[in-house]
């Protein structure tokens, strides 16, 4: 109590002399980050399990423009969006959906979110119970979405890449880069670009390594030559953390 008592009659002695407290920062003392800038981080990161709100927000809003611009549209938003969804069951094969319980899902969505913008055009997207209708089918159809373990291999290994510059320091590979991916039911695998002087002998001899910092289990991760023979390049496959 008595040294308390002292430091603050120091502090009000320094005070009265017209002395300021003064914070000194260094490159090892900095503020924390604030929330402007946590928060855009966090739904950049979990931008895959938020998509379907994302969603149910661009399509509350393409509601609200059709109210106020082209609220007499709305046979057309009905019929252009089960067109949309028919093309995408029958056709889907062609863009990308080979599974035909994926090309369903991507035609209800489209269904769903047609009708809702006819709706919200013709009554108004704030009118009962639009606004509750928009939620509860956006938090239904979320829930296929976040079950698919092809979207939760593809989302697991993209914030695995986005820390490779620093895993790349860390296991002794600076300046490498990865330049594109790609899932499949086996894993998936990553074209790297080497820094200058690395070569692919480099890269194999720091696999223990890689498998360390990726989480894998031994033996997961093989590296294998550019197929163009560029000494620079080499595929880096990783299995068993796929979409099955």
């Amino acid at each position: 109590m008595t040294s308390y008592r002292r430091l603050r009659r120091q502090a009000r002695l320094a005070r009265r002399s017209g002395l300021q407290p003064v914070v000194l920062l260094n490159g090892g003392n900095r503020f924390p980050p604030s929330a402007a800038q946590v928060i855009p981080r966090v739904l950049w990161r979990y931008r895959s399990e938020l998509a379907p709100f994302l969603v149910a927000g661009a399509v509350f809003l393409a509601g609200w423009w059709a109210h106020l611009g082209t609220p007499h549209w709305y046979p057309f938003f009905i019929a252009g969006s089960a067109a949309a969804a028919w093309l995408l069951i029958t056709f889907g094969a062609w863009l990308g959906l080979p599974w035909l319980a994926d090309r369903v899902y991507a035609g209800v969505t489209v269904f769903a979110a047609g009708g809702w913008v006819a709706f919200a055009a013709l009554f108004g997207p704030l009118t009962p119970p639009l606004p509750l209708v928009l939620g509860a089918v956006a938090l239904i159809l979320a829930v296929p979405w976040w079950a698919d373990r092809r979207r939760q291999a593809r989302a697991r290994v993209l914030r695995a890449l986005a820390t490779w510059p620093d895993m790349a320091r860390a296991i002794g590979l600076p300046g490498s880069a990865i330049q594109s991916v790609s899932v499949d039911i086996w894993g998936w695998r990553a074209w790297l670009r080497l820094a200058y002087g690395q070569t692919v002998a480099d890269v194999t001899a720091r696999i223990p390594a890689i498998e360390s910092a990726l989480g894998t289990v031994h033996g997961a991760v093989q590296v294998f030559p550019a197929r163009d023979g560029k000494a620079n390049w080499c595929e880096l496959r990783v299995l068993g953390t796929g979409a099955r």
